[in-house]
């Protein structure tokens, strides 16, 4: 399943705005996608970088397209890495909308 080309640009621009450049060497928001799925992380830079170690990813959000309707839906991770449907979220045909929930995060599912 191929996401189109302007929903992929509205992530990427999503994710670009949302830390500011001076903290971008501690923080990013970037993503993943994978059969019509867009995952959303924050990668975090290494408390000790003198150990060698990596920056950390952690899942926020995902997107799924479902196929069959040509919609987007939201998604969570819990502390397992399950991924649940968004409360009170509905079907987009645009990343856009959605990506304003997390934006707004009104549950603190998101960002806490």
């Amino acid at each position: 399943m191929q996401v189109a080309d302007e929903h992929r640009a509205l992530v990427r621009q999503w994710c670009a705005r949302r830390v500011p450049a001076e903290q971008r060497d501690q923080l990013r928001i970037s993503y993943t996608e994978r059969a019509g799925r867009i995952t959303i992380s924050a990668r975090r830079a290494p408390v000790f970088p003198e150990l060698g170690t990596g920056w950390t990813t952690e899942p926020l959000a995902q997107l799924r397209l479902l196929p069959d309707e040509e919609r987007w839906i939201l998604l969570w991770p819990d502390s397992s890495g399950r991924w649940h449907r968004y409360p009170d979220e509905s079907k987009a045909s645009s990343p856009a909308p959605l990506l304003d929930i997390i934006d707004a995060d009104p549950t603190g599912i998101f960002w806490g």
